[in-house]
């Protein structure tokens, strides 16, 4: 049997790179998970969750996010994916988390906006991330360990 997959990332520009690995998920067992409204209803995916998107800098951000941790939990709980794969941003990390600690894979892919800079989810999910991809070469000047696969799209 084939590995189950969790793909997650914020929505906007995350999630279309994140859609760019699609046919992965058509060839696994697979679910999605991103934020509330955004392009999650342009494609028709069998089984995805949503939770609302939260702004770092909004006053209830630490309410938020540790709702959103306990959704996490409750989510890899339930499908128990043997892998999560990600393309970043805020309602990403808590699932990488919480997967590494359940002993599952974990691979990130770096935005493709990320050409000389590390982004904060990167930052945090670089050191126990089993598989860390980036899509410019000169991003492994940030991430050592890296593995440069080139754009995406």
């Amino acid at each position: 049997m084939g590995k189950k997959i969790c793909f997650v990332s914020s929505s906007g520009g995350h999630w279309e790179e994140l859609m760019c690995l699609y046919p992965i998920a058509k060839e696994h067992d697979s679910f999605f998970v991103t934020e509330e409204g955004g392009q999650v209803s342009d494609r028709n995916l069998n089984q995805i969750y949503t939770f609302r998107q939260i702004n770092r800098k909004e006053k209830t951000f630490l309410f938020h996010f540790v709702r959103l941790f306990a959704f996490a939990c409750k989510i890899i709980s339930k499908e128990r994916p043997d892998v999560v794969i990600t393309t970043g941003a805020l309602v990403a990390y808590p699932f990488c988390l919480i997967a590494k600690l359940c002993g599952k894979k974990v691979v990130y892919v770096e935005s493709f906006a990320r050409v000389n800079n590390r982004s904060l989810t990167g930052r945090l999910v670089y050191p126990f991330a089993d598989l860390f991809l980036v899509q410019w070469e000169s991003m492994l000047d940030c991430y050592p360990n890296a593995k440069y696969v080139g754009g995406i799209f």
